[in-house]
């Protein structure tokens, strides 16, 4: 049966399933509401359902109504926008970037036509004939940049930081369980060339600081300003403190010099290189797991988001350390296989290809004066990769710590004796290394905790060799004494160097085992009594070959 012979409501609902029956969700519910108002206010079946009779389903464009824009202003319209971003066309004038509106055209084409024209028929126009890169192109071929294109910058200008999360692979951790590595590199954004990289499992303070050390090793520096742009995550953060003091011991006038240019928060666009490269490091992880094959334990469902989209992949699980993996080949072979490899990017809006490797070495023969760092000037930087907290110097320059005094060893001198000094402080077994409390601080010292700890913590990181105290504090510890530490670092504050300190034993060492003969003590108070003689010839010594600093030489 037709629907001419059904009732009108019958009639009504019957088109309306039928011009709904495609469409889903919000826009199903939006037409059905639309036309049912419309039916109960006129008590007509809309226009557009009785097209539905005749097949036509097309809507707006079907709908019998007249178009706003008839097909010789569209074409008219495009013609202008066309013509008016080209200098040598004769069509139409050529309108600078900045008055290439919609609302001029409109004006033009009302003008022309001597009839109103639909302002928002122009914008869909604009849509649908994929206007937009004729009304945005520039003015001048200098200033045309395509999508995803950079201006670019001279090699060793602008040095970039950043640390991957492997995709499609788990390791095994310092406690066994399974977790994705990370890889932290730097990367010369004019070259190209990728200076270092490492895998850890995570961006910490210590692993930024690690990895910053190492690349001041492993590359000669120009004489001039180089940029460095980490990631604004925390991890890197700390890098302001080295970098800092670095300029402060290395930097010159219109020389060497470090500046911190860290990236902005969410703006990934500013690291858009090394965001590059990760992506070929990521089809690189298949090539390590192949390489450990016969280590795999198993392998999981995991997700990916790549476009606000979730993406299912497979991640593989490989019985390894992250001893195993750092020590491997793979991690050295990606980054020498980037360096010389041809490379095509875009700059300026033109593509252009080079090999990293020759594009550094040209810059480097062509450098007139470079800098080189050694393991000696680089180590002292550890010291930024922990973490930091408050505290506070008294005048005593005690610091109270973890229910703890804490005596300043290194760098007194630097805090007032008239009142307290707020600092921020990092904590390794029992030692506190200090720091200015802005952002940017430099080491300030170093603190020996009142008593040594009764157990020392075993740690993964790597220091410097002990500071002077401490070595003169091992070498008495050596020859059987029990130090007690604030008057010990008391005398070394007045003068006591470990020079001096194997002076003085050498001189008395006699006189030190005649006396631990003598003494019928155990063998603890035998080491804090030989501590206390010792202390008392320290500062006889002291007295002896102290000068005032004004004193005659006995000339008249």
């Amino acid at each position: 049966m037709g629907s001419d012979n059904l009732l009108l409501d019958d009639r009504f609902h019957l088109l309306l399933h039928k011009k709904i029956m495609d469409k889903k969700g919000s826009a199903m519910r939006r037409a059905k509401k639309y036309y049912k108002d419309q039916y109960k206010k006129t008590g007509i079946i809309p226009g557009p359902l009785l097209l539905v009779e005749k097949g036509i389903m097309e809507g707006r464009k079907c709908s019998g109504r007249p178009r706003s824009l008839n097909e010789q202003v569209r074409k008219r319209f495009v013609e202008m926008v066309k013509a008016s971003c080209n200098t040598s066309s004769q069509d139409f004038i050529f309108v600078t970037k900045k008055a290439r509106t919609i609302k001029n055209y409109h004006h033009w084409l009302e003008k022309e036509f001597n009839r109103p024209i639909s302002l928002t028929a122009l914008r869909r126009c604009v849509k649908r004939e994929n206007l937009r890169p004729y009304l945005g192109k520039p003015d001048f071929e200098a200033d045309v940049l395509e999508k995803n294109c950079f201006a670019p910058e001279p090699v060793f200008d602008l040095i970039q930081m950043d640390g991957c999360v492997f995709r499609y692979l788990k390791i095994r951790n310092d406690k066994g369980y399974w977790q994705k590595p990370n890889v932290i590199e730097l990367y010369d954004t004019g070259s190209r060339y990728m200076f270092i990289l490492d895998a850890y499992f995570s961006e910490s303070n210590w692993n930024s600081v690690d990895l910053f050390t190492r690349f001041l090793l492993c590359t000669p520096f120009p004489q001039k300003k180089v940029r460095i742009r980490p990631d604004n995550a925390k991890g890197f953060l700390n890098l302001k403190r080295a970098i800092n003091a670095l300029n402060l011991s290395h930097s010159t006038p219109d020389g060497f010099y470090m500046e911190s240019d860290f990236s902005r928060i969410h703006a990934p666009k500013e690291k858009a290189h090394l965001e590059s490269s990760h992506r070929s490091f990521h089809n690189f992880e298949i090539r390590i797991i192949k390489a450990f094959e016969s280590r795999i334990a198993k392998t999981e469902p995991g997700f990916l988001f790549s476009n606000g989209r979730k993406e299912k992949i497979t991640v593989t699980f490989i019985d390894i350390t992250l001893h195993d993996l750092k020590t491997s080949p793979f991690i050295e072979a990606y980054r020498h296989e980037h360096n010389s490899t041809k490379h095509y990017f875009s700059e300026n809006g033109k593509v252009s290809a080079w090999v990293p490797d020759h594009k550094l070495a040209d810059f480097f023969r062509t450098a007139p004066d470079t800098l080189t760092f050694s393991p000696g000037q680089v180590k002292e930087y550890m010291k930024y990769g922990f973490t930091k907290t408050k505290a506070t110097v008294s005048k005593k320059r005690i610091i109270r710590f973890s229910n703890q005094n804490y005596y300043v060893t290194i760098g007194a001198d630097l805090f007032s004796r008239h009142k307290s000094t707020p600092v921020q402080i990092s904590r390794y077994n029992d030692k506190l290394f200090i720091f200015e409390p802005k952002e940017n601080g430099i080491l300030l010292g170093e603190a020996l905790a009142q008593k040594p700890p009764e157990k020392k913590v075993e740690s993964c990181t790597k220091l410097p060799e002990e500071n002077e105290p401490e070595q003169i504090m091992a070498f008495l510890e050596k020859h059987h004494m029990v130090v007690d530490r604030p008057p010990l670092i008391e005398v070394y504050h007045k003068g006591l160097s470990l020079s001096q300190t194997k002076e003085i034993f050498q001189h008395n060492q006699k006189r030190y085992e005649a006396y631990l003969k003598k003494m019928k003590q155990p063998e603890n108070r035998k080491g804090s009594a030989l501590f206390n003689a010792f202390l008392l010839d320290c500062q006889n010594h002291l007295r002896k070959t102290h000068v005032a600093p004004y004193a005659s030489n006995g000339k008249k």
